[in-house]
């Protein structure tokens, strides 16, 4: 599931690697569940994705963890506000429209990984993977609102 870029590269970025496997590694997260129920079609209506309807509160406080943790290391990345947790089932698929999500994909995620998908190949290099804790302190929850009634 792709959940945050770092940035646009023409080839692999060999040497931000080692600061990036510093950066994260010391990122203490817990397992997230992630549930996808919807397809869509992702950039410029090319590629089929499966997405999900549901705000996924965990998800998001640990894509922001990831995204502070590289801001603080002053390493590229897109920045938070454009979350959109997806997973590629075509790539370069053309007009088509998004197929039905019968029965929701689900799984628990117990780890993260730091991948170099190439552009428009549909291959993808691995130069990291991080297991997330069982034993790490709780995600924050979202505020809630105050209401005044009359």
């Amino acid at each position: 599931m792709t959940l945050l870029c770092m940035d646009g590269f023409h080839r692999p970025p060999r040497h931000l690697i080692p600061d990036v496997r510093e950066a994260v590694g010391h990122i203490r997260a817990r397992p997230v569940s992630l549930g996808l129920d919807n397809s869509e079609l992702f950039g410029g209506r090319k590629h089929l994705v499966l997405t999900s309807t549901a705000m996924n509160c965990e998800l998001r406080s640990f894509v922001r963890i990831l995204s502070n943790v590289l801001r603080r290391h002053n390493l590229p990345h897109v920045p938070f506000k454009s979350f959109e947790p997806h997973v590629t089932v075509i790539y370069g698929c053309g007009r088509i429209d998004p197929l039905p999500v019968e029965r929701p994909y689900a799984w628990i995620a117990n780890e993260f990984l730091l991948i170099y998908s190439r552009y428009g190949e549909s291959r993808h290099e691995e130069f990291g993977r991080w297991s997330l804790d069982a034993h790490a302190p709780p995600y924050p929850t979202a505020p809630e609102q105050l209401h005044l009634m009359i």
